[in-house]
């Protein structure tokens, strides 16, 4: 998407915000002006001899007024913040494109090494791809995302299913802004289930109960009936005051439990009533593709979330509210708010008990949505892969590119794969033979989760991968490099025999050893993963590698990024068939040595 788009978007809400600014700034003057008015004209009809009802009536008049001004201010001050942050939104697009994601989380928490792929393919971490496409802002929409970028689905239907859901929601521009806007009010907190006491605390039954309301509206009515006896001089006023002293009695007995219900849920109501709202968007939006109509079913079909999550923001807001002690103690002297406050979240957790985690998941999972259709929407230029039945081919793409180069410097290669092949992918240091394997990898994730990807055409069939680029040694648990390598193999091995077909990708094999030792290592590890259902792009500097070709023609192909040296180096970027000619590493260290 260009980020034209964004600007123009930007310069049209500019317009609304300073309109909205002019009007709000007057308004404190008007509020004020009626709200005088309104009172002086009460003080001169109750003095005047004459005309005191017009006076009254202007008054009053006046007085609605003010309220009409006190309801437009709020809602010229809504539409304002609603502004403001959608162009902050509109900001972060432009900045995303830019190549500026600090705006939004990293994924660094899911960096995990021993991953089948995703430290290889750059998933999680600074500048990743779960970086680059990330727009969550709540820690179980965040947790979503990342789980689907390693989740590799076996069902070719549910890859359709995926890209009819974000290509829907990529088309839903009002929809999905507006839902990012109504996120950024969301604080990310890395902890996990805040929503659990919610629904493990069980509800108190006998609070909940109709004896219970009976009791409460007797000992209110009785307390209130009493004081005007007492007031009248009809009883003594010790009756009434030991009364109020009884329903004081009652909330300190339930003192301990009210206050951990305070400490434990009142911190949510933020969060809660900005799922309402989330849930206020999803509601007022009808959906046609299948997937995203069961997903709003699961928030409204059982019991209307939407409903539900409104009750408990108030009752949260309560539980929030509870911090000035004069007025907590009149109150429950006089009204019993907090037993009727414990009463109404009883009764809501009777009836909604165990959803609530359930809700906040599926909206979780719109949050993931959202965010890989946001990415959709910003590469427009990108291709819909199709998922083929031709259980030979497990890639083949035309100008496939690595999507996190910028499109003025993308170079894109055709690209083809069979199940059980071998590429051997040589060429010299910097001449683009790492960065194929992880464009083969990174697009192939992307299809999966039903995006769009960075090729002109794409067709894949469904394979699992795993990777092996970043071997380190852990010299805290005494492990080498060539060991790490050596235990990495193993997980291949492991991991490749437990599936139907795997895709390995890796970019030099046994690094850490001798290189008369590494060949011959080499060719008898390639041996025998053909016996094993794996496929390979395997990037090396050895050309005695590229020998298998010759032995086994069937499952060994040879491909190479060239260059050209001249006065200097040349990097085409473009892979073709054959073994490597040219090499660099001595030209460049002769420029540093003899520079």
């Amino acid at each position: 998407m260009n980020i034209n788009y964004y600007k123009e978007k930007i310069a049209l809400n500019d317009i609304h915000l300073r309109k909205l600014k002019s009007v709000i700034r007057v308004m404190p003057m008007l509020k004020i002006i009626t709200f005088l008015l309104a009172l002086t004209l009460l003080i001169l009809g109750f003095q005047a001899d004459l005309k005191k009802e017009c006076f009254f009536a202007v008054s009053f008049m006046s007085l609605v007024i003010f309220f009409i001004l006190q309801k437009k201010d709020l809602k010229y001050c809504r539409s304002y913040s609603y502004y403001s942050n959608l162009n902050d939104v509109y900001q972060d697009e432009i900045n995303f494109l830019n190549g500026n994601y600090s705006k939004y989380y990293d994924g660094e928490m899911f960096v995990d090494k021993k991953h089948e792929f995703s430290y290889d393919l750059d998933i999680y971490g600074e500048n990743s791809f779960f970086h680059r496409i990330n727009r969550t802002k709540t820690y179980e929409g965040t947790i979503c995302l990342a789980k689907k970028l390693i989740d590799i689905t076996e069902s070719a239907d549910d890859i359709l299913l995926k890209q009819k859901s974000l290509s829907e929601l990529a088309d839903l521009e009002n929809f999905r802004f507006n839902f990012l806007v109504i996120c950024k009010g969301f604080k990310f907190d890395k902890r996990n289930n805040k929503y659990s006491y919610i629904d493990s605390d069980k509800p108190n039954s006998f609070l909940s109960s109709k004896v219970a309301l009976l009791l409460i509206y007797a000992s209110i009515t009785l307390t209130i009936l009493t004081s005007l006896l007492a007031y009248f001089h009809y009883i003594p006023i010790s009756i009434p005051a030991f009364l109020l002293i009884f329903q004081l009695i009652i909330p300190v007995i339930y003192f301990k439990k009210t206050n951990k219900h305070a400490s434990e849920v009142g911190r949510l109501y933020n969060n809660i009533s900005r799922y309402s709202t989330l849930l206020n968007l999803v509601d007022s939006e009808e959906f046609k593709t299948e997937s995203n109509i069961s997903l709003k079913e699961t928030l409204f079909s059982t019991h209307n979330s939407l409903t539900a999550l409104s009750k408990l923001a108030s009752i949260l807001q309560r539980f929030d509210q509870r911090e000035n002690a004069y007025a907590l103690v009149l109150l429950n002297m006089l009204y019993l708010s907090d037993i009727f406050l414990l009463r109404s979240y009883s009764k809501w957790k009777e009836q909604y008990s165990g959803c609530i985690q359930e809700w906040i998941d599926s909206l979780a999972e719109f949050e993931a949505r959202i965010s890989l259709a946001n990415y959709i929407f910003n590469k427009p230029n990108y291709c819909l892969p199709e998922v083929i039945n031709n259980s030979d081919i497990l890639i083949d793409a035309k100008s496939m590119g690595h999507p996190f180069i910028n499109e003025d410097k993308l170079v894109t290669n055709d690209f083809k794969i069979h199940k059980s092949n071998f590429m051997i992918i040589t060429g010299a240091n910097m001449a683009g033979k790492s960065t194929f394997l992880r464009c083969a990898g990174i697009n192939y994730i992307m299809a999966v989760n039903g995006m769009k990807v960075c090729a002109s055409e794409f067709q894949i069939s469904i394979f699992k991968l795993f990777s092996s680029m970043r071997n380190t040694d852990d010299l805290s648990s005494g492990i080498s490099y060539f060991n790490a390598e050596l235990i990495r193999i193993e997980q291949l091995i492991y991991f490749s025999k437990k599936n139907n077909h795997t895709l390995i990708i890796l970019d030099e094999i046994l690094k850490g050893t001798n290189s008369k030792d590494k060949l011959k290592g080499s060719i008898m590890f390639l041996k025998e993963m053909k016996k094993l259902p794996i496929s390979g792009i395997i990037a090396t500097h050895d050309l005695e590698l590229a020998k298998l070709e010759k032995e086994d023609p069937d499952s060994f192909m040879n491909y190479c990024f060239e260059i050209s040296i001249s006065e200097s180096i040349n990097y085409a970027y473009k892979i073709q068939k054959g073994s490597s000619k040219n090499f660099n590493a001595t030209l460049l260290l002769e420029k540093i040595l003899y520079q």
